[in-house]
């Protein structure tokens, strides 16, 4: 989709002028990959997008990981393994070398039953590409039971 009129074109002209390290389609296809490693059970690719001294918090303002090796154990043991857990990506807006991400969560759990979470992720890379902090974003109103279609 592109902005046909004048504010548009202003607009589009004002986010190209911040700043960035890496472009657009980079940190898009960055941001793919994290999350098509969750469907693919991919802990070592997951890892491998972020950043050594990288902060994630999920949900924001609870810090699950600081550093590579709080983040392993983070991916590791904060999904109990007879859970599933995969995302469809629905949109993501970049400006400079952050990003936000909306996407749908489906969790299964097990005998603990299902959810599906509309979640709001904030990226913020680093000037190799790299993910340095992750936030995300989720609340008791955009969760459901899953769809039984």
């Amino acid at each position: 989709m592109t902005a046909q009129g004048s504010t548009g074109r202003l607009l589009a002209k004002l986010v190209a002028s911040v700043p960035a390290t890496i472009g657009a389609p980079d940190v898009r296809a960055r941001i793919a990959a994290y999350y098509a490693s969750y469907a693919a059970g991919d802990v070592a690719g997951r890892e491998a997008l972020f950043s050594d001294d990288c902060l994630v918090e999920d949900p924001a303002g609870y810090v699950v990981a600081r550093g590579a090796e709080a983040l392993h154990r983070f991916f590791v043991e904060g999904i109990p393994p007879d859970w599933s857990v995969a995302f469809r990506l629905d949109r993501v807006a970049v400006v400079g070398n952050e990003a936000v991400a909306t996407t749908l969560s489906v969790i299964d759990a097990g005998a603990r039953g299902g959810l599906e979470n509309v979640v709001t992720t904030h990226f913020v890379f680093d000037d190799a590409g790299l993910i340095r902090s992750l936030r995300t974003f989720f609340d008791a109103d955009s969760m459901n039971d899953p769809s039984t279609n």
